[in-house]
């Protein structure tokens, strides 16, 4: 049985990295890098060099990329797989530090893991990755570094940022981007559908513009639908009705017919592919502009200031971290962090 995942793809990552020592056994106790007191092997190097190439692959070749600038770009980037690497174990060790816990958590994912492959229960997901040679310890430990990294970020990178926002900033959001806090209007409509029917379509848009003027001077509408709309017209069972809509979600030559339409009014005919539509206007909700103060309009303003400034603050934070802690890469494993650094020395010396 393969796996299809929905979240966090733990399970294939672990099948994959499996594979990947099976194939280098060598490798795995070899020190590339030292990072305070815990150690970056080569295993984990050359699996995370071969992971990221080919992600780099796949995202390429969906962009059209050929081999010649998937192998260029492979090797300009190269030298920042060993940065990743070393963020991480900054994380987790900052994680540990400040006394982390997150295993309710990874119980948790991992049974709904399960139960989005199709599992009953925990036992039978872990009894599968197990045929697939899989550790399910394994597996709970990549899901755990994964969740004491993305935490540690959380806490200390985007809830500060959080809490700084004044409300100046926040009402200067709100009102830039309005439309985002504006619930559409809706319209409730019916129909009659006057199909061609091996008429022309100049026969049925005369049909259909003497009915509009008929409606408008007190026809009823019920009796029209059965007289002109085909049985085999959804709408015609229901009287007519089309339901609740979304203004956004009309095609515009719909939005434009009924736009300067009040309740029980009809539209001009509208033409179809295979007839003409006369429209009636239900019942209209207008649009509502959340308020500002609303608790679910401060969450999205709040989310989306992070958002803006989450990127540069998290360079930042891990730009600190890697002043503060012992980090010794040893030689044959680029960096694009020492590769910066040596850059600009040279510069300074020669200035």
């Amino acid at each position: 049985m393969r796996f299809s995942m929905m979240r966090l793809s733990v399970v294939m990552v672990l099948i994959a990295a499996a594979a990947a020592l099976g194939q280098e056994p060598v490798h795995v106790n070899g020190i590339a890098a030292r990072v305070n007191n815990d150690i970056i092997t080569r295993g984990d190097y050359v699996n995370a060099v071969r992971d990221f190439k080919e992600e780099l692959t796949r995202q390429m070749q969906q962009q059209g990329k050929n081999q010649s600038d998937i192998d260029a770009e492979f090797e300009k980037l190269r030298p920042t797989v060993m940065d990743l690497l070393i963020e991480d174990l900054l994380l987790e060790q900052r994680a540990k530090e400040v006394g982390i816990e997150v295993e309710a958590e990874v119980n948790q994912q991992m049974i709904e893991i399960a139960k989005e492959n199709g599992f009953k229960n925990l036992i039978d997901f872990e009894e599968a990755l197990k045929k697939q040679g899989v550790d399910p310890e394994a597996a709970r430990t990549s899901l755990r570094k994964k969740l004491l990294q993305q935490i540690v970020i959380q806490r200390e990178v985007w809830t500060p940022i959080f809490q700084s926002i004044s409300d100046k900033e926040r009402r200067e959001f709100y009102d830039k981007n309005k439309d985002g806090f504006t619930i559409p209007g809706e319209v409730v409509l019916s129909e009659i559908f006057l199909p061609l029917e091996g008429h022309t379509g100049t026969e049925v848009e005369q049909r259909a513009r003497r009915l509009v003027t008929e409606l408008r001077a007190g026809a009823d509408f019920v009796e029209a639908v059965k007289n002109n709309s085909p049985s085999s017209r959804a709408s015609r069972a229901q009287n007519g009705k089309l339901g609740a809509f979304k203004v956004t979600d009309l095609k515009p030559d719909l939005t434009a017919a009924i736009a300067d339409l009040k309740p029980a009014g009809v539209s001009e005919p509208i033409r179809l592919q295979d007839g003409y539509q006369i429209v009636r206007l239900d019942d209209r909700k207008q649009p509502v502009l959340r308020k500002y103060e609303d608790a679910e309009v401060q969450r999205v303003i709040g989310n989306n200031v992070v958002a803006g400034r989450a990127e540069e603050a998290r360079k930042k934070y891990m730009e600190k971290l890697r002043e503060e802690a012992y980090v010794e890469i040893h030689e044959g494993y680029p960096s694009a962090k020492n590769q910066e650094k040596s850059s600009k020395q040279a510069k300074g010396k020669s200035s």
